[in-house]
């Protein structure tokens, strides 16, 4: 039989065998290779749950973001961007970003000190408890437990958060130190057109570039400009009609622009909100499914489509019961309209048998 070959050609007395010889057996590693395979095993393990808990905080980042909270990010960090020094050197750079290494620092240890004191002062009593009396280790864990972790939860997100906005700081920092050099040597060794055009508009041309982030630079920002032009004014109003925009009137003038600019951008951040949420409740109730009969005399029809697509789907669902209710079935033979098929008497009705092993 085949079968019986197939098996014979797998092994020996048609009985696979599989050598297990180049495997090492834990019984071989000794104790150090069986504690190095645990302590790697937890590690993976460790590591998978931390990229899982990573990449769902990542997905839920994302899934929480909306225009208005990149609103609020902007207007709340508005005044640092107009009064941002955009002349400052590498070397202040360096000195910001080790602040914030500094900053980082003391963070993660006052994290780690609140972490350590409720695992020392408060986790590990309980446990001990649980040794003499383990009724009152349950009412502890029961009464106190849930408040412990409110406070647990309270300060790792308080340090994410400030742990986020110093990476974030860290990498405009980086970003801005290496895009200005890029552009520096753009605007001193491109021949092109564009790198003229720029140089040209640059007060004191490639002078000025060549400048642009040196240690004992001037400050330029947009503050210092709009107080620069303020403090050319006169100080205030005095009968005069040409004193009318002084100091005071252009104070508020921005202070008033500033207030309600940013809440402009607010509201403008909402209206897009709002209009995205209408397009994604819109869009799920169009695929929404719609499941209806149509009958045909004897016939029916069931439909499921979308409501996107319920009027195309209508349209050939209409075009079909028409076609099949007024389809022709075509002539029955002998019905007289056409001629009768020939025949031999000689002609008999055979059947052939075929005979196969299987």
């Amino acid at each position: 039989m085949s079968s019986r070959q197939t098996r014979s050609s797998i092994g020996r007395n048609g009985v696979r065998q599989v050598n297990l010889a180049q495997r090492t057996s834990t019984q071989e590693m000794g104790w150090f290779g069986k504690l190095w395979a645990k302590i790697t095993g937890k590690v993976v393990e460790w590591g998978k749950s931390f990229g899982g808990w990573l990449w769902e905080g990542i997905t839920k980042f994302l899934s929480n973001f909306s225009c208005e909270k990149g609103a609020r990010f902007i207007t709340s960090n508005w005044d640092i961007f107009w009064n941002f020094n955009w002349n400052i050197s590498d070397e202040q750079i360096d000195k910001n970003m080790m602040n914030i290494a500094n900053q980082f620092i003391s963070t993660t240890a006052g994290f780690l000190g609140n972490m350590a004191g409720k695992l020392v002062c408060g986790v590990l009593p309980t446990i001990g408890i649980a040794f003499i009396n383990k009724a009152a280790a349950m009412h502890i864990a029961l009464s106190k437990g849930p408040e412990m972790l409110r406070e647990v939860s309270t300060a790792f997100g308080s340090y994410v958060k400030q742990s986020f906005n110093m990476a974030m700081k860290a990498i405009a920092w980086q970003l801005f130190k290496h895009g200005r050099r890029v552009v520096k040597m753009f605007l001193d060794k491109s021949p092109s057109t564009l790198a003229t055009a720029i140089v040209s508009m640059v007060p004191g041309g490639k002078g000025t570039i060549e400048k642009w982030g040196d240690e004992k630079g001037e400050e330029w920002s947009f503050g210092k400009q709009r107080r620069e032009a303020r403090e050319k004014l006169p100080e205030k109003y005095d009968g005069n009609i040409n004193n009318i925009w002084n100091q005071d009137s252009s104070e508020e003038f921005w202070e008033e622009f500033s207030d309600n600019c940013k809440e402009a951008i607010i509201l403008v951040a909402q209206g897009l909100d709002e209009y995205i949420a209408l397009q994604r409740i819109e869009e799920n109730r169009q695929q929404q499914l719609v499941n209806a009969v149509v009958e045909n005399g004897g016939e029916r029809f069931r439909l499921v489509s979308s409501l996107r697509n319920l009027q195309e789907n209508v349209a050939n669902v209409l075009a079909q019961t028409e076609i099949l209710g007024n389809r022709d079935i075509g002539q029955f033979v002998g019905s007289g309209d056409i001629s009768e098929v020939p025949n031999s008497s000689n002609l008999k009705i055979q059947l052939t048998f075929i005979l196969y092993n299987y």
